[in-house]
């Protein structure tokens, strides 16, 4: 048998070069953060990320769709970090979502903006919350439950409150008082130092 009869049948559609779908994710954020869930538009999106209309709706069939994926691309693969201990899963994560950030371009600014546009957005908070802050929460619930399997950490902790109080310090520090990420996330040893005192199991 030929090695063209035995070869996999080629997929109908044009491959989807890397560097066009970063584009596409990228354009769409900007304007997302400019003009908001209601004013972008997939016309604007292809004009600005150099491509035609054709290519973006062969690949999402809608605008919420295709915002869902650049905000989720904001921290895409999120890790489930394992370390050994709850503290340094956290301080891996943590030193994950700075990365990511950096490398993505989803600093402490546009997080901001994202938030600032979904709290008069419903359709956009929607988005925002599924693709951005569950997963996170959901990996920061995993490090906590193993805490608690390993006896690093108390079996009756609210594991809801016990993540917003590991979030709140930086989601203030970055959206209130606009710091860096980077300087974010380097507090990141001690606040959990400092809940560990009340999460610990007793002596």
């Amino acid at each position: 048998m030929s090695d063209q009869a035995t070869a996999e049948p080629r997929r109908p559609g044009r491959p989807r070069s890397a560097e066009s779908h970063q584009a596409i994710l990228r354009s769409t954020l900007e304007l997302l953060l400019t003009e908001g869930l209601r004013g972008l538009s997939i016309e604007a999106v292809a004009q600005r990320a150099g491509v035609g209309k054709a290519t973006i709706y062969r690949h999402w069939s809608s605008k919420e769709d295709l915002v869902a994926e650049a905000v989720s691309n904001l921290h895409a693969e999120l890790p489930v970090p394992d370390t050994g201990s709850a503290r340094g899963d956290f301080l891996e994560l943590a030193e994950w979502l700075v990365a990511a950030a950096e490398q993505r371009g989803g600093g402490a600014d546009v997080l901001s903006q994202l938030v600032a546009e979904a709290s008069h957005d419903e359709r956009l908070s929607e988005i925002f919350i599924a693709n951005l802050v569950e997963p996170r929460r959901r990996v920061a619930g995993r490090i906590l439950e193993r805490g608690i399997e390993r006896g690093e950490l108390r079996g009756d902790v609210d594991l809801e409150l016990m993540i917003d109080m590991l979030a709140g310090p930086n989601v203030y520090r970055a959206l209130v008082m606009h710091e860096s990420l980077r300087d974010v996330y380097s507090r990141a040893p001690a606040l959990f130092d400092a809940l560990y005192q009340g999460l610990g199991p007793p002596d």
